[in-house]
């Protein structure tokens, strides 16, 4: 059912496939993706980098300095070669991203295309742009630092975020635990994990490619039996938990381990932890070394025997041990050709020597890479012999036409982890190579990994972890160490110094060359952490994999030290590159409801975060909601206000240390407005204390600071302020809500049979009465400015009394009102919103409550300091605002300015509070004005609004009601 096009199309992107026994893709279909908008084919299992590579695709990205042209290095998700962007995704690593029908990939940092881009004309300045150009350049003359910045900061990045992009898929966070964790699920990964969990060891084993085996996945055809082996013996031990394509980014105290899967973060804690990571197989500095179709051995091996791609049709290999001709062998079965194969040894016993002599390629011995030649593709190799003391000899070099040039044979352990636990590593110079030779306890390490390689050494590593975690092992590791097969050291990483220094990259991700880091150590910055962050060097995307190894050595050259005296960078984490959704993990708000919250969404509230409470904003209208308080009657539902229950002999004399004003002599049945300030005298809380007898106090603190005022309290009860003081926090243990409004009481008359007139239950009172049958505490009050009862009730009987009250206002027209309806209400009233209108310097005075200090008590909090500001003034004051035309509320922080003449405006002070008044039909608001200037009613100032001017008045007191006349009534 395909039409010739499509058939065309799949022809041509399986034109450089072969079938390999193995392999991770399916055949049996094929779907359309897109690169650049481009049509391409991919089977089920590919890569986005395989699937291209089959395509035909060379340039997968553009440097980040001077945009040459990358492709496909490691194929492991080790380097930043291949980083593109996923539909809204950025930095995806395409060599490990499984690709989807329909995907839409497009290339990053490079315009207008990524074939011709106009940015690598910045490669003709490279000789301009020393290292350390922007130090040294950027920072003269300091005027112009504005306009340097705009440019840097557009040339800065990779991807690109799309602000308006929807959130995406949610991140989870797990939490594991086990006896054995094992890190690496190649060869050594798996002995370890069957080991530990033959002694009955619950394990889990982490490994960030999709399938099991690392090496032995595309060297089957040496090890046929290998991997096929382990695999059954993980799969018939259930204590075993595997995760794939499950990246271990960090190591801390205790054998905690964190991995990233997917969109999922696990937290893992473990008695013991095995590391087999293996290791990173390393570049090679030369001329060019960056240009497309310089790869390294591994990322060819991985293309044939895991996606059946042939990397190129002409292929020169370049080795100094036996892996480079096990290379050639590899790309000889798949069909490509092996021009040649240069190795910087003497020779070789291997058998392969042969078969590849067979085939026609030249053997080059003692040769090495000097250059590689081609405009956006290799085209061919420039290789030059060795001298006996392993010099290059420059005058007589081979040119190799190839397509592909292949590294081989250098690998560095990836070893971060074990450097981030505390182990002991070392360079070891008789074998050119770091070697683990410490462990911590607890941590135990296996494989490529330690700088060595030993065919049993998981099997041993994970009955060690077993045993230090529990289990009895001693006979099992005796045997295992007496049958243990002997290490062999990793290949060296050490190379003959190739000419050209400027041309050879030595940061992929960075463009840093040889030359750079020579530059930077004649420049004194010789401490490899230093010239880390000088050069940049490492400091890319892929965090050193691919550079720091050779590094440390140019390094040590430069420097004339000897590579362990060059030391190495410290290892943090994360390992590799990981998003900052998934260590944020899901949204995890706490969130307290109050008892009626079901009520409030089934009658179409919009809810609001307030402190760690949901609150409704509103119910459709908040307009309407505000007009039903001033001109008949509302109900809010203010069960989010801190309740905090004081009882015994001393409370009142704590009471009175706490706050600024005097507690002590309120009667029985009274109630009162309470400040509270810390030590320095700044306003932590408010809210009212009310006295039920002689030694109980109930009293109310905001949403948000129920939670810390008692602590607060129970800290100052126990440092010797609070003899004979129980504070009990029963925030939750009442529901509580305002109704508000002229209509009030006689709402309230219906449903008690208690005396509610303004003589038995005067403004600023408390009384116990039954409402709706329930027994009710309630303080009249007034933040809303009206007449209001705040009615708390047991929060089982909530919803009861809410709808009682709701049924008996209806004859009046009572409306529920929100916290938006409520912030209109009580700034009309000129009433503060801790928190809002304050910050953490804000005092009373400054504040505009002054009239609340009673600085003649013999002590409390902030004393000192609010005498000390009462005797000098404030030097800013909370005002409040109206606009002098009317108009809309200027938005909240808004910066109040001075304009004098053509100079920049002069920021004195800021919006707290501004709303539109329904009541009095013009907007209002509060907010901070130099002293003198709030001191003067109706006094002129500026806000600056979208870079214009909006004249505003100072307005002092209340804006509505300013006698108070309503709430008393």
């Amino acid at each position: 059912g395909l039409d010739e096009g499509r058939l065309a199309c799949i022809a041509l992107a399986d034109g450089k496939r072969v079938w390999k026994p193995g392999e991770l893709i399916d055949r049996g279909e094929m779907f359309p993706f897109s690169f650049d908008g481009e049509q391409y084919f991919a089977y089920p299992g590919d890569t986005i980098a395989s699937a291209l590579a089959a395509g035909g695709v060379t340039i997968f990205s553009r440097s980040f300095k001077y945009h040459r042209p990358r492709g496909l290095l490691c194929a492991a998700g080790h380097c930043a070669n291949c980083l593109v962007q996923v539909e809204e995704e950025p930095n995806v690593r395409a060599c490990t991203r499984a690709v989807q029908p329909g995907m839409r990939v497009t290339h990053q940092n490079a315009w207008p295309t990524l074939q011709h881009d106009i940015m690598s004309l910045t490669q003709l300045a490279a000789p301009l742009l020393p290292v350390g150009f922007y130090y040294k350049t950027f920072i003269h003359p300091r005027f112009l630092w504005p306009a340097y910045e705009s440019v840097l900061r557009h040339a800065a990045g990779l991807g690109k975020l799309d602000l308006a992009a929807s959130a995406g898929p949610p991140h989870f966070k797990h939490y594991l635990h086990a006896d054995v964790a094992v890190v690496g699920g190649g060869r050594s990964g798996m002995q370890a994990a069957t080991a530990a969990a033959s002694l009955g060891a619950r394990v889990l084993l982490f490994d960030d490619q999709p399938t099991l085996g690392g090496r032995l996945r595309y060297q089957a055809a040496r090890q046929p039996q290998a991997r096929g082996d382990l695999l059954a013996q993980m799969a018939r031990s259930p204590e075993i938990s595997v995760y794939l394509d499950a990246a271990v980014i960090g190591w801390w105290e205790d054998n905690w381990l964190a991995a990233v899967q997917g969109d999922d973060l696990y937290k893992i804690r473990a008695r013991a932890v095995v590391i087999a990571t293996g290791a990173y197989e390393q570049p090679l500095p030369f001329a060019h070394n960056d240009l497309p179709g310089v790869m390294l051995g591994s990322a060819a091996q991985r293309l044939i025997h895991l996606y059946g791609v042939r990397p190129g049709s002409q292929a020169l290999i370049v080795t100094s041990t036996d892996e480079g001709w096990a290379v050639a062998a590899d790309l000889l079965a798949a069909g490509v050709t092996v021009a040649a194969v240069a190795d910087s040894r003497a020779g070789s016993n291997s058998p392969l020597v042969d078969t590849i002599a067979a085939a026609s390629a030249q053997r080059l011995w003692s040769h090495t890479i000097v250059r590689a030649e081609g405009d956006k593709r290799v085209r061919r190799g420039h290789l030059a012999p060795l001298t006996a003391a392993g010099q290059i000899d420059e005058s007589a070099t081979k040119q190799i036409d190839c397509d592909l040039i292949l590294i081989c044979g250098r690998w560095a352990p990836a070893n971060g982890l074990l450097y981030q636990a505390g182990a002991g590593i070392a360079y070891d110079p008789s074998l050119d190579q770091y070697r683990v030779h410490t462990l911590p306890d607890g941590l135990f390490a296996a494989g490529r990994v330690t700088g060595g390689n030993s065919a049993s050494a998981g099997h041993l590593a994970g009955l060690q972890a077993a045993a230090f975690a529990g289990f009895a092992a001693q006979a099992q590791i005796a045997a295992a160490q007496a049958e243990a097969a002997p290490s062999q050291p990793l290949p060296g990483l050490s190379a003959p110094a190739a000419p050209d220094p400027k041309q050879q990259i030595l940061c992929f991700c960075e463009d840093v060359s040889t030359k750079d880091l020579q530059t930077a150590v004649a420049e004194g910055y010789d401490s490899i952490e230093l010239l880390k962050r000088y050069t940049t060097l490492s400091m890319g995307p892929c965090q050193g994999k691919m550079c720091s190894a050779n590094a440390l050595h140019l390094c040590a050259q430069a420097t004339g030290r000897s590579v362990a005296a060059t030391g190495t960078t410290t290892a943090r984490a994360p390992i590799p590159p990981t998003s900052l959704a998934a260590l944020a993990g899901q949204p995890m708000e706490p969130a307290q409801r109050s008892p009626i919250d079901a009520w409030h969404r089934a009658h179409g509230a919009r809810m609001m975060n307030a402190g760690l409470w949901l609150r409704p904003e509103h119910y459709g209208d908040p307009t309407a909601e505000a007009l039903a308080v001033r001109q008949s009657v509302g109900l809010i539902d203010v069960s989010t206000l801190g309740k905090l229950q004081l009882s015994g002999p001393g409370v009142p004399a704590l009471l009175d240390r706490l706050y600024v004003n005097s507690l002590p002599a309120l009667a029985v049945g009274r109630g009162r407005y309470g400040l509270m300030c810390n030590d320095e005298g700044v306003i932590l809380d408010d809210g009212v204390t009310a006295r039920l007898d002689e030694q109980l106090w109930y009293t109310t603190t905001t949403s948000s600071g129920a939670g810390a005022i008692f602590e607060w309290m129970q800290w100052w009860a126990q440092s010797g302020w609070g003899q004979g003081v129980h504070i009990a926090d029963v925030t939750e243990s009442f529901a509580a809500f305002n109704l508000a409004g002229p209509q009030a009481r006689a709402v309230l008359a219906k449903l008690t049979a208690a005396d509610i007139s303004n003589a038995a239950f005067p403004y600023m009172h408390v009384r116990e009465i039954e409402i709706a049958q329930v027994a009710c505490r309630v303080l009249r009050i007034g933040f809303t400015g009206e007449l209001s009862y705040e009615i708390h009730c047991p929060a089982g009987w909530g919803l009861h009394v809410w709808a009682a009250l709701l049924e008996a206002g209806s004859a009046f027209g009572i409306r529920p009102f929100g916290v938006e309806a409520q912030r209109v209400l009580r700034l009309e009233k000129g009433h503060i919103i801790i928190g809002q209108d304050t910050d953490a310097l804000s005092d009373p005075m400054a504040a505009g409550m002054g009239w609340a200090v009673k600085l003649d008590k013999p002590d409390f909090l902030g004393k000192r300091s609010l005498a000390r500001v009462a005797a000098d003034g404030p030097k800013q004051r909370l005002v409040g605002f109206t606009l002098a035309e009317p108009g809309a509320p200027p938005e909240e922080g808004l910066q109040i300015v001075q304009i004098n003449g053509s100079d920049r405006p002069q920021i004195i002070g800021w919006i707290t509070s501004s709303r539109f008044s329904p009541t009095l039909n013009q907007a209002i608001g509060l907010c901070w004005l130099p002293a003198e200037l709030a001191a003067q009613p109706g006094a002129a100032f500026t806000i600056w609004r979208e870079g214009r001017p909006l004249s505003a008045r100072v307005h002092h007191g209340p804006f509505y009601d300013p006698a108070g006349a309503r709430l008393r009534a």
